[in-house]
């Protein structure tokens, strides 16, 4: 999956084994959509794989971008990627907890 954004190769690979896009659920997901935006710099929270939902772009991300970035979108997806990347025995990073931190309007589900 090639994408310009600030998610590292090594980001995009821990979603190498998901296919299903969290919009659709086909299996036709190709890039990494940023949750809460993409933050100011490279360095930001934002670069966090917790900030990425896995989409098919130009069928769900493009087409939905309005409806994606409300609350109640934000809250699925991120809990969408949260629980995919635990499930796959990924350890939250001190970027992920500060991530977590800086948005916890969103993170109720793990309270």
């Amino acid at each position: 999956m090639q994408t310009k954004n600030n998610f590292s190769d090594y980001d995009r690979i821990m979603f190498q084994d998901s296919w299903k896009c969290w919009w659709c659920e086909t299996n036709q997901a190709d890039c990494l959509h940023h949750i809460v935006g993409r933050g100011s710099k490279n360095g930001d929270v934002e670069s966090s794989p917790l900030n990425a939902a896995f989409m098919c772009n130009q069928k769900c991300h493009l087409q939905n971008h309005g409806l994606i970035t409300t609350k109640e979108w934000k809250v699925k997806l991120l809990k969408m990627t949260y629980d995919y990347l635990i499930s796959t025995g990924y350890t939250l990073t001190e970027k992920d907890n500060m991530f977590i931190e800086k948005y916890s309007e969103y993170y109720f589900f793990l309270k």
